[in-house]
């Protein structure tokens, strides 16, 4: 079991995602539930296994197609787009999103933060130490 997984579980943090499935259906594109060892496998494991324990949140959107509650200043910055999903929930439902080894969330800092978007960073900022061992 990952440490994400583990403080969830021990802390009872919320796992929140979207009510149109755009988040799991992210998951399910990226992870492996059935025996990946990466730590975003062993999360999405975890979700699928305790979904009746997670939060669903309806995502507005735009008549422009954009989630209504993204930052306009990530949108400016070109916030990779496969990302704006997480980045609208946390706004939407007043949480923090936690990230293991995706650089696009590090080379946004400065437009989440502006954006009132705060980032756990679960494997550090150091990309060089991601693949380490």
């Amino acid at each position: 079991m990952t440490l994400g997984i583990r403080r969830i579980r021990e802390n009872g943090d919320r796992v929140v995602l979207d009510d149109a499935g755009a988040i799991q259906t992210e998951y399910n594109r990226r992870s492996n539930a059935s025996g990946g060892l990466g730590a975003g496998d062993g999360f999405y494991r975890y979700v699928l296994e305790n979904r009746l324990r997670c939060e669903r949140v309806s995502l507005p959107r735009r008549a422009d197609g954009e989630y209504a509650d993204l930052p306009q200043v990530l949108i400016d910055t070109d916030f990779d787009r496969d990302d704006r999903k997480f980045a609208a929930l946390a706004k939407r439902a007043g949480i923090s999103v936690a990230t293991a080894v995706d650089s696009d969330w590090i080379d946004a800092q400065a437009a989440l933060a502006a954006g009132g978007i705060c980032v756990h960073f679960v494997c550090g900022r150091d990309r060089a130490l991601w693949f380490a061992n």
